[in-house]
Formats: C-alpha cells, sequence, structure tokens
C-alpha cells in the first residue's frame, strides 16, 4: 500500500510540473567574477527569487540546484528531461572586461516557436528590472539550450564584472535596491505572460529607498525629448531636451511603502550648457516648488530636500523647463526618495540579537558616529585590534556611494585623520551590551550624497546607509 500511494504521488507531481529554474555554475565552478560576489551566488539567489514569485502565481518550480554544488551541464539537462518539466529557464549573469554592461537573453536557434516566445516574454522583463543596455534577444547553440526536451531559454541578466562605473558585484552581494528580487520577478513575471497566466505583482517589502529611472514605468514625460548615452547618466540613458522646444515635462511617481519623511535626491548628469535654474516641484503632503542649476560635471545624487509624502502613489516629484531660456538643456533622469525613519535610531528598542549598525547625526556634514550593536561579545569583532589597524583580518569597514563605487576601505584607528575611524571604548570580553561607536570624517575629496557603510565580522556582515551633506 505504502508504494501504491508513492507512486501515486510521484505521478501526480510529474503531471503538475510547469517550469524547471537552472541557476548557472555553482560549487567549484563560480562562473563570473566581480570583487564582491561570484556568479554561481548570484544566480542562485535570482533563482530563489524567481521561484518564490512563480510558486505566489500557481506554478510547479523545479530546480536543477538548490544549495552552492557543481552540476554538470549533462546532468542539469537529464533533471529537466527526466522531470516532466515543460519549460527551462537558464539563470547566469555575464562577464567581458569590467567596463561593459548590459542585458541579452537566448534561446537556441532551431528551437520550437515556444522557444522564442518565452525568450521574448522575459527579455523585456530584464531590461525593466535594471534599466541596463539592450544587448538584445539573441540565438546560441549552448548545451543546455539545444540537450533539453522542452522550449528552453538563457538569461544574462547583468555584466556582474563591470566596475567601470560601480561594483555591479556589489549590487548583488547586498541585493541594492533589491536588485537581486527585481531580477527574479522578471523571469517569473515574463514566464507567466508567455503561459497566459495573470503574473504575480511585484513586491518591493518595506525598503527605505525607492529610486525611479527614466526608464522605469513610474516615470512619465511630455513635449518633446531626446535619448542621451554619455557616460554618467543613472542607468542605460536620459532625457534631455532644450528650452528652444518650451513645455517639457517629467514625472516620477513613487509607490511609498509608508508614510512619513522622506529625504529626496535627483540625478543628473551635469555639464556647461545646462540650464541653471530647472524649475522642480515636490508634490507630498504640501506643494513644494524650487529652482535647482544643472550646471557643472559628471553625473551625480543631488539633494532635494526633506518631504513629507503619504503612503502610495499620491505623491510625486517633477520638473519642467518654463524657467529655462533659450539654448538651455534640462536632464530628466532618476529620482530618489529615502525614509528618514528608518536612518533614525529608536533608543527604546531592545538591542539586537546580531551586528547592527546605527549612525547618527543622519544626515552630517563633517563627521558621523557609527555604532557597532550586539547583544554579546564584542571581541570577535574587535579583537586584536591596534593603532594601526586590524591585525587578524577579522574586520571590514567600507564605505560606498550610491552606486556601488568603493569610496573607502577604513581600518580601525585611533587616530583621527580624514578618512579613518576613531574607535573609542572598551573592546575586552567585559564589553557585553556595551556599544563601540566609531566616527567617520569623510575625505575633502568626497561629495554630498548617499553613502553606504558596511561591516564584515568572522561570520556576520550588517549595512547602514547616511547622508553627507558636504
Amino acid at each position: 500500500m505504502k508504494t501504491f500511494l508513492l507512486l501515486i504521488l510521484i505521478c501526480s507531481a510529474i503531471v503538475s510540473a510547469d517550469v524547471i529554474l537552472d541557476p548557472g555554475h555553482g560549487g567549484s565552478d563560480p562562473g563570473a567574477t566581480g570583487p564582491s560576489y561570484t556568479e554561481k551566488e548570484a544566480n542562485l539567489d535570482v533563482a530563489f527569487q524567481a521561484k518564490t514569485y512563480l510558486e505566489s502565481a500557481g506554478v510547479f518550480v523545479g530546480m536543477t540546484r538548490d544549495t552552492d554544488i557543481y552540476v554538470s551541464l549533462a546532468d542539469r539537462c537529464n533533471i529537466a528531461n527526466t522531470g516532466g518539466y515543460e519549460r527551462f529557464m537558464s539563470i547566469h549573469e555575464n562577464a567581458f572586461d569590467a567596463t561593459v554592461q548590459g542585458t541579452e537573453t537566448y534561446c537556441y536557434g532551431s528551437g520550437s516557436a515556444n522557444s522564442f516566445d518565452l525568450r521574448n516574454k522575459v527579455h523585456p522583463e530584464l531590461i525593466w528590472a535594471h534599466s541596463y543596455i539592450d544587448r538584445g534577444t539573441k540565438t546560441a547553440s549552448y548545451y543546455v539550450l539545444v540537450h533539453t526536451t522542452m522550449p528552453a531559454i538563457l538569461g544574462e541578466g547583468t555584466f556582474i564584472d563591470y566596475t567601470a562605473g560601480w561594483d555591479e558585484s556589489w549590487r548583488y552581494a547586498t541585493n541594492w535596491n533589491d536588485h537581486e528580487g527585481r531580477q527574479g520577478y522578471a523571469y517569473a513575471k515574463g514566464y507567466c505572460i508567455h503561459r497566459d497566466i495573470t503574473p504575480p505583482d511585484y513586491d518591493s517589502g518595506t525598503s527605505d529607498t525607492i529610486i525611479i529611472d527614466n526608464l522605469d514605468p513610474e516615470f512619465s514625460s511630455g513635449g518633446v525629448w531626446n535619448t542621451g548615452t554619455y557616460p554618467g547618466g543613472w542607468g542605460a540613458d536620459y532625457f534631455w531636451c532644450d528650452a528652444d522646444t518650451p513645455d517639457n515635462w517629467a514625472r516620477w511617481t513613487p509607490d511609498l511603502p509608508r508614510s512619513g519623511e522622506y529625504d529626496v535626491f535627483m540625478w543628473w548628469l551635469a555639464g556647461a550648457n545646462r540650464c541653471d535654474s530647472v524649475f522642480v516641484r515636490v508634490f507630498g503632503l504640501n506643494n513644494d516648488s524650487m529652482l535647482v542649476s544643472q550646471k557643472g560635471s559628471g553625473g551625480d545624487w543631488h539633494f532635494l530636500g526633506r518631504f513629507d509624502f503619504d503612503i502610495g502613489t499620491a505623491g510625486y516629484v517633477s520638473l519642467g523647463d518654463r524657467t529655462a531660456a533659450n539654448g538651455d538643456v534640462v536632464i530628466a533622469d532618476a529620482v530618489m526618495w529615502i525614509y528618514v525613519d528608518a536612518l533614525g535610531i529608536d533608543k527604546y528598542l531592545p538591542r539586537p540579537e546580531k551586528l547592527t549598525i546605527e549612525a547618527y547625526p543622519n544626515p552630517f556634514n563633517s563627521s558621523v558616529t557609527i555604532l557597532l550593536e550586539r547583544n554579546e561579545s564584542f571581541s570577535d569583532i574587535v579583537g586584536g585590534v591596534g593603532a594601526t589597524g586590524r591585525s587578524q583580518g577579522q574586520v571590514g569597514l567600507k564605505i560606498f556611494d550610491i552606486n556601488g563605487r568603493l569610496v573607502a576601505d577604513l581600518p580601525f584607528s585611533r587616530t583621527e585623520s580624514p578618512g579613518e575611524f576613531r574607535l573609542v571604548g572598551n573592546r575586552g570580553r567585559d564589553s557585553v551590551r556595551q556599544p563601540t561607536p566609531l566616527i567617520w570624517r569623510p575625505d575633502e575629496s568626497l561629495g554630498s550624497g548617499v553613502y553606504l557603510i558596511k561591516v564584515n565580522t568572522t561570520n556576520e556582515s550588517a549595512t547602514k546607509r547616511v547622508i553627507y551633506l558636504k
């Protein structure tokens, strides 16, 4: 009887199988590598995200691997072919020479019409996920595309080795801006559209940061805008117009997860021919407006101010060229909202069980005090630290800008030199429940903006977002 029941369950599972996800590489095969993360790790993270979204839509999902193990190409195909799966999606990240970025999606050139359709449905969603350069839909004779018996695709989400503008691998390592979640959702949504299934809703969670780019659906515009691709834009490109064609406007409308105060930033690629009086409106609980100058050089985040917003999509940020002179160029690219309360310190909360970071004041204009908190001894975090730095390599303190570029790899130090930490307080075994404050004074070369503090210990890591107003 037990054997009979088991066979029934197995047959039922095979009949209901829909798609198998194939996280590329694994185990002894890291795939492409970046300074902060490997492709095998990113692929598995994205696959789990896709699996969660697919299952929420009622799709049965299999995986060729669900841990960090090596699985040969032949075994991957065998798992898929013998499991009764109807579709195969192989998840990869790309690499070249650290200067190329973009997204491309493949199917077998002699594959079925469903292979081409699945590829064509998933690819635009992958473009949505990251807003990187669209490198197109392509065909290739990759082993897993040739030797699987069901319609199959292979996605190359991003170039994980890219460091020319930011550390792309860091974005995976920290799931920056839900980097992995957005890519996982893209696979799930594209698959659902291909199979005529209602896609799941994208869940951005309760992240304290929302960024809307000119390629995102939350962006709208009117008038005559051109597309610019010079280096320094946020994402793949940006919009620009000149005041010779009047009445141009752009709007970014976020779906905010909660009501409260938000710090609002706008990204633009500055230049000598830019307008020095761009009209910007921040429509929250109040209707605020200002004039900003886009003159200068280089792309960067610019702090617009702190504003009250209601939950949902009632608020927005917009700009227009109504105050621009003829010949002035206006840029519309990206806007970022950072929930202020998520950056503050609640002194009445109990001590955390794991390592966390607090920072105050935040925003800051000259120095910020950083507090490492943990509900146990700090000895394994700061043990062995001397006046010249850490001796055992157990602790890493790094600071990144909002693009993921490493701006400082900071040692512990008792000095107060620019760009270093000052360690104070007891660091021994008796420091249980005793916070260890550190002070960071940004180097003069760093500009105003959002920075991320990341602390690595032997077994833990934590990140904290701070705002520097120079």
